[in-house]
């Protein structure tokens, strides 16, 4: 399975494969998108209990350029961005950065859920 690197040039994500490259987005769009430079997890009582989570408050905090910038995603995720274009939705950002935003928190959120 093909896995897409991000690429983070002059504060524009991409994510690339060989040679093909989807632009995501400026950086600062997709901050904006998540809701802000962090994303809080928080885990309940049973989720607590799985030996890889190790907090205090039972909750992580995740540096949202961080993660975009480091975070590799599968051929068909990317596939599915692609469809999207660039133009500006409502609020001004591009709906292929909001979906991306959108899927990201999705990833988070499921993050301990299934061990």
């Amino acid at each position: 399975m093909k896995q897409f690197e991000p690429d983070c040039r002059d504060g524009t994500l991409s994510l690339c494969h060989d040679d093909t490259r989807v632009t995501i987005g400026a950086l600062d769009d997709i901050v904006a998108a998540v809701g802000g430079e962090t994303y809080r997890i928080e885990y309940d009582d049973a989720q607590r209990m799985q030996p890889w989570l190790d907090t205090d408050d039972g909750a992580l905090e995740i540096d949202v350029r961080d993660a975009v910038t480091t975070m590799t995603h599968t051929e068909e995720l990317v596939s599915d961005l692609a469809e999207y274009d660039m133009e500006t939705d409502r609020y001004g950002l591009p709906t292929r950065t909001v979906e991306f935003a959108d899927r990201f928190v999705d990833i988070l959120e499921q993050q301990g859920l299934d061990s």
